[in-house]
Order: structure tokens, then C-alpha cells, then sequence
């Protein structure tokens, strides 16, 4: 029977110790708080969809929430995807390379995740104090928008965090170091 799983995914991660582990212990966490939202969200849109059609009444800004909630729960997987480094690659035109060279590939990769992500950090910060001062509102349920713009800035703090540490793993793959 053939194999489903690639062999680079079916050999459990290494175990990570020290800083390491405290990142990956608080990245699973903050993941796994996205998937809560997105069970939140399915539940909500569950009753609000029965409500309209059973009693024509569905749950009243059922699509602010949605969206709002499906941003903070989809940021909340980005630092666990670097972490594991699992985002998607492509690695047709380097597959003739050595390690080595796709593990330098890889540092400049990861550090531009990081150097991005930290501008996103600190742009969506300064987005939520500019909310904060103006009083902006949402459309319909006059929910203050800095209050889920703040909860993604978290995740984009750790998806930095990710990718620097990424960054490092694959420095020290491209310079000749343990993996």
C-alpha cells in the first residue's frame, strides 16, 4: 500500500528545549485559541442560518462578527505554519541545489517573513491606537475596531518570533551546523 504521508512529514519534529519550547508551547496555544474562534464562528453562523429560515430572524451582524472573527483566527495559524515551517514552498527550481544552498535559500527567506511581519506588527499597532483615538466603529454592531485589531497584533509578534527563530534553524543548516 502506498505511503499518504511524505517521509519529511511522517518523523516526528525534533524536541525543542529551552526558549524554543516556551515559543512553540505559546504558539499551539495561541493557534489553537484560532480554532476556538472558528468553532465560535461556525456555532453563531449555524444559529443564525436556522434562525433565518425557521423564524426569520437571524443573528444581527452575523457578517461583521464573521469577518472580524475570521481574521483574528486565521492570524492566529500563521506563526504555528512558520514555526513547523509548513507554509507552502516551491521547490521545483531548487532541487538540483544542495542543502546547504536551500537552507541559504531559506535564511533570506525567513528573515523577509520576519522583516515583514514586524513592519505588519508595528503598522497594525499604530492602526489600533488610531482607532482607539478616532472612535471608529463598525458598521452595524458599533463594535470599537481597535478591539480585534488588537488581537491580531499577537499573532503577527509571534509570526516574527517564528521566523526569526526559522531564520536561525536554517542558518545553522546553511553553515554547516546540526539541524
Amino acid at each position: 500500500m502506498a505511503e499518504l504521508v511524505p517521509d519529511d512529514m511522517a518523523a516526528p519534529a525534533p524536541k525543542r528545549t529551552g526558549l524554543a519550547a516556551l515559543l512553540d508551547t505559546v504558539i499551539t496555544w495561541w493557534a489553537l485559541a484560532g480554532g476556538m474562534v472558528f468553532v465560535a464562528l461556525v456555532i453563531m453562523s449555524i444559529v443564525s442560518i436556522v434562525g433565518r429560515k425557521l423564524f426569520s430572524h437571524p443573528i444581527e451582524g452575523d457578517m461583521e462578527l464573521l469577518m472580524m472573527g475570521a481574521a483574528i483566527g486565521s492570524a492566529a495559524f500563521l506563526p504555528v505554519c512558520e514555526l513547523d515551517d509548513h507554509h507552502i514552498k516551491v521547490d521545483a527550481l531548487t532541487t538540483w541545489m544542495s542543502e546547504r544552498g536551500r537552507a541559504a535559500l531559506d535564511v533570506l527567506a525567513h528573515a523577509l517573513l520576519a522583516a515583514a511581519s514586524a513592519v505588519i506588527t508595528w503598522r497594525s499597532a499604530l492602526y489600533v491606537e488610531e482607532c482607539y483615538e478616532n472612535m471608529e466603529v463598525s458598521t452595524l454592531l458599533l463594535v470599537p475596531v481597535w478591539q480585534p485589531v488588537l488581537l491580531l497584533v499577537p499573532s503577527f509578534v509571534l509570526l516574527t518570533l517564528a521566523a526569526l527563530y526559522r531564520a536561525f534553524i536554517s542558518l545553522n543548516t546553511a553553515t554547516g551546523g546540526h539541524k
